[in-house]
This record gives C-alpha cells, structure tokens and sequence, in this order.
C-alpha cells in the first residue's frame, strides 16, 4: 500500500514537470539547439512512462520490480534529471507563477471586458428615483451598444446607432462635474417643445394622460416608508407606463419645488442632439428639470431586464428586503 502511495505521489510530480516541459516546447521559440534536444529528450520519456503506466492500466496488471519505467526509482531518477535541466537549461524559458495565471486567463479576462463595456453592461440602482419601475437595490443589465458604442472609461459614444424614443428608459452620464451614471425615462426628443406646470406636462402642446391605478408603498433610499398613487401614463405617440407621485406631497409644497426648478413653469424647446428625462418617481427624482438636458454623447445604453435585487439598510449585513421575484423582470 505504502508502495502504491509513492508511486501516485511521485506520477503526480512527473506530471506536473512534464505539463512544464511541454509548455516551453509549445510556447517558446527558438531555442537553443543543446536546449532544445534535451528538452524533447525529457518529454520522451516522460511520454513513455505514462505510456506504460496507460497499458498496464487497460491490461488489468500491477507494477512488478521488472517494469522498470514505472519503478519508483526510475520515475524519481527521471524527476531528478529533469530539475536539473529545468534548473540549469529551462530556467530562463519557464513560465512563473503570475504569466501562468495571466495565459490562462487573459481570453476570459478580454471577452468579459468587451461584453460589460460593449455588449452587456451590469448597472446597479441605489435610489427611488424610478420607482416602482425599477426598485431601489434592483440590479440591471443594460445593453451597451442599442444606441451606439462606448469606449471604456470615456464620457461619449464614438459610433451612434440608434436615437432614443419618448418613453424609452435610458441610462447615461449625468451632465455636470459629478458625471455619475444614471436612468430615466426620456419625456422629450430634440425640437420637442415642453411646459411643466405641477403635476401637469405638455409635449408640443399635447397633454400627457394619466389613469390612477392605484396605491404604492416603497422602503425609500432615506430609510422611511414612503405612500404613493400610482398613474399609468401615456403621451402622444401612445407609449403607457407607470409614474408615481407622494402622496404626502400637497399643491403648496410641490410649488415650493417647483419655484427652485429651472424648466417648471415655462415653456422650453429641446436643443438639437439633447434629450429631457425624468424619473417616474416622479417627487423624489433630480432630473433634467432640475440639472438641465442630456447630451446625446453621453447616452450609455438601454436597460433590458433584472438579474437581482436586494435593498440593503445602513450596511450589506443590514438587508431590508429582498426581491427574487424581480429577477427576470424585463423592461419595455
């Protein structure tokens, strides 16, 4: 048994030489001519030993004394004559432990780059902004390139596809010296004209219709329990959608707001290549009515759907609530 033992250990160290080998045979170019002969000669019989130690294993045989190439002491000889080439020939063409780690994983590490910053971005909602929409602690997948693409870490899209829509859900970084990245609902296109007076909005003239639908209660980002009617809004190219408004909000308040809102209470045109947006929650959301348009350069993507959501309270381990039936909400 303890024979046994040893020989498992002493295969497993030949096996791991022999993956090294390999590597700098597959890997390395031009080597030196001695270099490279004895090299070929290790992996040979490296190759050999499990070679026999495969046919013996499809026999059904044991190792005797007379299999010489599976004796621990052949297979340690050979241990010992490889090290000492890999010490004294192979040593500057091995790999090291981080280059390893790094040409195992430099593909996964690019495809997984190229996906987030292009393809599939991952956006995470830490205020009420859009509720209820999208939840506060909702975690959301965004496709990079619906509207245009984006190099990492810039602030513009170099190439555009698409314009968004009225209605469409948006995700963008905000104008202004904060640059952080955001989402809302776009209310206005460029040309678009827009008045906003109260709860009431105009787009070029045409008043947006709300139905109530109902009553919303939501955990806010400021840790309190917020009431809320629901409305299902639509505006002149039939596009519906849900808004809320709080309902411990009354018209002297909302005024009070609306005094210190630069775009409340007058009539605005929409400037070429920007957009207006708002939240759908719509008293507890700082948006263009109060930061100004959006540039289209600095459109990101578009939100597709939930993958996870969870609210957390004054720390990760302080979870107040938590939405499985989110993931796999898709938005419109």
């Amino acid at each position: 048994m303890l024979g046994k033992l040893k020989l498992r250990k002493l295969l497993k160290k030949l096996a791991i030489q022999g993956n090294r080998l390999e590597w700098i045979k597959k890997k390395r170019k031009n080597l030196p001519e001695q270099t490279e002969k004895k090299l070929d000669e290790n992996i040979r019989k490296i190759s050999e030993v499990f070679e026999e130690k495969n046919k013996l294993k499809e026999s059904g045989g044991t190792v005797k004394s007379g299999d010489s190439k599976l004796s621990p002491e052949y297979i340690g000889k050979l241990l010992g004559e490889t090290s000492y080439n890999m010490e004294h020939y192979f040593k500057q063409f091995r790999q090291n432990a981080l280059w390893e780690l790094f040409d195992e994983l430099w593909l996964v590490v690019l495809v997984a780059l190229i996906l987030k910053f292009f393809v599939i971005g991952s956006f995470r909602v830490p205020t009420g902004s859009m509720v209820d929409t999208i939840e506060i602690g909702d975690n959301l997948f965004v496709s990079m390139f619906y509207y245009g693409l984006t190099l990492p870490f810039a602030e513009s899209q170099f190439v555009e596809f698409a314009d968004p829509k009225r209605g469409d859900i948006i995700t963008f970084t905000e104008p202004g010296p904060d640059k952080k990245a955001l989402v809302k609902r776009v209310i206005g296109v460029p040309g678009d004209t827009i008045f906003i007076h109260g709860k009431e909005i105009y787009v070029n003239g045409h008043k947006l219709v709300r139905e109530e639908t109902g009553k919303v209660s939501y955990y806010s980002s400021r840790g309190r329990i917020e009431e809320t009617t629901q409305y299902e809004e639509t505006d002149e190219n039939g596009n519906t959608y849900k808004i809320i408004y709080n309902d411990s909000f009354n018209d002297e308040l909302r005024e009070q707001i609306n005094a210190k809102c630069p775009y409340c209470n007058r009539s605005f045109t929409v400037p070429e290549r920007n957009y207006f947006v708002m939240g759908d929650n719509r008293d507890d959301s700082l948006d263009s009515r109060f930061w100004g348009f959006v540039p289209r350069g600095n459109i990101q993507g578009k939100p597709l759907f939930v993958w996870f959501s969870v609210q957390f309270g004054n720390s990760v381990f302080d979870v107040k609530e938590l939405r499985l039936n989110r993931i796999g909400h898709f938005f419109k």
